[in-house]
Formats: structure tokens, C-alpha cells, sequence
């Protein structure tokens, strides 16, 4: 079976959360990723080297503008990969504007890997309006925000600002646009240290960050510019480098194997997860809080330790439902990524499932429809519905999308779970799957072919993609152990 798991969470989000929190492209350059080298007057450019265990995967370039009105920002960051035993190359450019207090206003973001994608955002008082560009079309959603957010690469200027000293504290708002999560960023300067860069030892001031529960240390010179920045739990650091030594090419054979290092092992092997019917595992070094632990066949038996209970859901002993469901209306609704009432979803739920009214079976129609509909291609993308349909291709987050999409459409509530995956029983990895509401909400994996999923679907999320950088807090940190398990009679 291939680890054809999630390249979002782990790449877009931790990625787009931990490099630079944020990442952006101006409205100028269209859709071209091509970097201007050149610094406008007031001006000052910053090339980073972007390394996961001692391993150069990338670089980030940032240019600061210093205007009567505030900063303006851009970003370019461009990681090589191996994704699914493939080199990947992923690029966000961002162009972003603050105000004088250094309040994001307004920002753009190019994300581009196979294919390209663009979101816009506008604050306007206490708003914020969201605007992607799908297949043609714009899509606008509109967020109630409690403050102003700021945005990473100002907070050397938020401290300089605010004449931060040793000691001092401050929790700020922040919005991400790459996961388009609202939060509070926590900072706080701890004064002037030793740090080892790249094996030679410079003297900055320590910054620490903790947002949306990930930890990071942030060293800057006298200056305000950074110095090195690193996530412990990530093996992750971002390093001041010249021009020529961030551009130095990363060779294909050389590419870092992510989610290969990121998975969690386990110390003993257990069957195969499709052979089972019940599991039972703890989990250590996790912070629940935030976390969607719970729900109809992933059971919270304790919390000290956290031991969760998982059993294969028994189809045969749901209820007959016939479509459209009328109950759990909200997962029948369009979102700007799953656009469910656009007539190309409408018609492609409608292709799989023909005349069929009874839920189970036609929830076993489109987990089966998707499978074979999408060819399995690594992908870091911010996926949307018409977007895969249209390329019918992608990783679990595409499948994901575009299932739940065709089941809302057919008026089956759907939602998205994500989370982690035991895959051939030795080891779990970063993914993406579904549930449906067949009068209990079932696990169902499209990537998989398996309806419903099997008891190795560990759930930690559920919701969209800003309600899934919630598993930043636990990459790098969890560990799971074994405590029971039941092989199917069947087998």
C-alpha cells in the first residue's frame, strides 16, 4: 500500500505556520513566481536557509518596505521535498501591508507546486474578506475578527516598537493566511544569549513564540533582524544566509523524505489495521486541548493517560436512511472550498451514484467513485472541490475535499477528519479522511477505497483547513503506544 497521505497538513500547514507563519504575492506580479532581486529605496532584503534535521530543504526571502503608513511585506519561500518517494518542489509568494501599528491591512498569496493557486485578503474594521480563485471563478467569505491581527514578519518590529525589554511578555492576535486560522500569538523577549549557527557562535537576543500551540525560538541582532529561528519539536530552523548560499540548489537525490521522518513508530508491530475490528492505544506528550479526540467509534476511555478505544463501525446495524438526510443540516452546507451546489459537483455525485436513495449504499458509491476517479499524485495544495474534479488527481486532502463536496451534494452530510493513520500496522503518518452521518457519523477514506474506515484512523481534527492546523501541537511530540487489539472474526 503507498503512503499516500497528507502533503497539506504537514507541508502547508506546518510549513506555512512554522517557516514564516505567513507568506504572501503581490497583485502586481499576476501569477508569475519569478523573484525580482532588485530592492526599491527603504528597502531591506533577508535571505534564509530553511533546514530540517540538519538537512538545507529550502529558502525564504523577505523584503521590508518602510512606508508613511505602515510595512509593506513580501515573502518568497521554496522548499524541495520527497513526497511519496517523489521530489516535490513547493513555493508560496506572499505581498502583504500593514498599517502604522503594524496591523496586517491587506494580502495576497501564491501557492504553487503542480498546479497554482491564489487567495486574497482585505481587513476592513473588524472584518476580514477572504477571495480564492477557483476554476475561473472568485469566491468571497467574510470573517468576524475580535482585533487587528499581526503577522510574523513584523514582530521584530512590534518588539522594536514597543521597546520590548528581557522579561516583557505580550499576547498579540495573529491570522495565518496559508491555513487561514485566526489565533493569539504569544511572545516573549528573553534577552541576549550565545547561539550556534551553522557550527559558529553569534550573540542575538531570544525571542519566544507559541502559536497555535507550537513553540519556537526566534534569535535577532541589534538590528531587529533575524538571526536564526527554530522549532525544537520540528528539528527546524531557519538560518540568515547570503543570497548565494540560500539559492544553492537542492539536488533531487538529496531532497528530505517529510513525512517519513515526521510519522510516529511503534516500538511493536500490530496486524495489519484492516484486519481489525477494535483498538486500543494511549498517547503521550499531547496537549488535548483544542483537539477533536472524541466521537461515535474513537472512545475516550481515560485521560490520564489519554487511551482511546476504536471500533469498526457495523454498516449492517445503521439505519435505513434515505437521501437527501434530513438531519445534520449544517454538513449539507457549500463552503469556499466545498462547493457542493455548483452544478459540475451536482452532476458528478450524480454520475457515481445514479438513482440510488438508500444513504449506505450510495456513501460505498462515492468513497469507491472518488478512489478511482483521482489518480494519486503528491500534492501540497489548499485544495477545492472543482479543482480536483477538474484534475482529477491529488493526495488525501483532495480526496477528501471532493468527497465530502459530492456527498453534500447528495445530500449526505459530510465533514473531513485529520489526523494520523496506521498503515501496514508498524508506524502512523499524517492524514486526511471522512465521516458521513448514517445516523452515527461513520469513518469512510476515499484515498483507501475503505467504507467504512478502518480502526488504524487516529482523528485528531475535524473541520476545514483552519480548524486543522490544530495538529501543530502535536507533530514532533506525540508518541503512541499499543494496548489491545482484536482481529476481525471475519478474517
Amino acid at each position: 500500500m503507498k503512503k499516500n497521505i497528507t502533503i497539506t497538513i504537514i507541508i502547508v500547514i506546518i510549513f506555512g505556520s512554522a517557516v514564516y507563519f505567513l507568506t504572501r504575492l503581490s497583485p502586481k506580479t499576476g501569477s508569475s513566481l519569478q523573484l525580482k532581486v532588485e530592492t526599491p529605496a527603504g528597502s531591506e532584503e533577508e535571505w534564509s536557509g530553511i533546514f530540517i534535521n540538519n538537512n538545507k530543504v529550502g529558502y525564504s526571502f523577505s523584503r521590508i518596505t518602510r512606508t508613511d503608513t505602515g510595512l509593506t511585506v513580501e515573502n518568497i519561500t521554496r522548499m524541495t521535498l520527497f513526497m511519496m518517494t517523489q521530489p516535490r518542489t513547493l513555493t508560496t509568494h506572499i505581498f502583504a501591508r500593514t498599517d502604522r501599528e503594524y496591523t496586517l491591512k491587506d494580502f495576497s498569496l501564491i501557492l504553487k507546486n503542480t498546479e497554482e493557486q491564489r487567495l486574497e485578503g482585505k481587513i476592513e474594521g473588524n472584518r476580514l474578506y477572504l477571495t480564492t480563485f477557483i476554476q475561473g471563478k472568485k469566491y468571497t467569505q467574510t470573517r468576524e475578527l475580535k482585533e487587528k491581527p499581526y503577522f510574523p514578519d513584523a514582530l521584530p518590529e512590534v518588539i522594536k516598537k514597543r521597546g520590548l525589554k528581557p522579561g516583557d511578555e505580550i499576547t498579540i492576535p495573529y491570522f495565518d493566511p496559508t491555513t487561514q486560522s485566526s489565533t493569539q500569538a504569544r511572545l516573549k523577549v528573553v534577552g541576549k544569549e550565545k547561539v550556534d549557527v551553522l557550527g559558529r557562535e553569534m550573540e542575538g537576543t531570544r525571542v519566544e513564540l507559541d502559536i497555535m500551540g507550537m513553540s519556537s525560538i526566534l534569535w535577532i541582532d541589534d538590528n531587529y533582524q533575524m538571526i536564526k529561528q527554530a522549532v525544537p519539536a520540528m528539528h527546524m530552523e531557519t538560518i540568515r544566509l547570503s543570497k548565494t548560499e540560500a539559492l544553492a540548489e537542492i539536488k533531487p537525490a538529496d531532497a528530505f523524505d517529510l513525512l517519513s521522518f515526521f510519522s510516529v513508530k511503534l516500538k511493536e508491530p500490530i496486524p495489519d489495521p484492516r484486519k481489525l475490528d477494535y483498538l486500543k492505544i494511549s498517547l503521550k506528550n499531547i496537549d488535548t486541548g483544542g483537539l477533536d479526540l472524541v466521537d461515535d467509534y474513537q472512545i475516550l476511555v481515560s485521560d490520564s493517560p489519554i487511551t482511546l478505544e476504536f471500533r469498526r463501525p457495523r454498516i449492517e446495524e445503521l439505519p435505513v436512511l434515505t437521501i437527501p438526510i434530513q438531519e445534520e443540516k449544517e454538513y449539507l452546507k457549500p463552503t469556499v472550498f466545498i462547493q457542493c451546489r455548483d452544478e459540475k459537483i451536482i452532476k458528478a455525485a450524480k454520475d457515481i451514484i445514479g438513482d440510488e436513495k438508500d444513504a449506505k449504499m450510495a456513501a460505498a458509491k462515492l468513497t469507491d467513485g472518488v478512489y478511482k476517479m483521482l489518480k494519486k499524485d503528491p500534492t501540497a495544495s489548499l485544495p477545492s472541490a472543482l479543482d480536483v474534479l477538474a484534475t482529477k488527481k491529488g493526495d488525501c486532502n483532495e480526496h477528501s475535499i471532493l468527497f465530502t463536496a459530492l456527498a453534500r451534494a447528495a445530500g449526505i452530510p459530510a465533514k473531513i477528519y485529520v489526523g494520523l493513520i496506521n498503515l501496514n500496522g508498524s508506524a502512523y503518518y499524517y492524514h486526511a479522511w471522512c465521516a458521513v452521518w448514517l445516523g452515527k457519523w461513520v469513518p469512510v477514506d476515499p484515498t483507501f477505497n475503505q467504507f467504512p474506515a478502518d480502526v488504524g484512523h487516529l482523528k485528531l481534527k475535524e473541520g476545514g483547513i483552519s480548524e486543522q492546523a490544530g495538529v501543530l501541537k502535536v507533530v514532533g511530540k506525540l508518541t503512541i503506544e499499543v494496548l489491545d487489539f482484536h482481529i476481525s472474526d471475519s478474517e
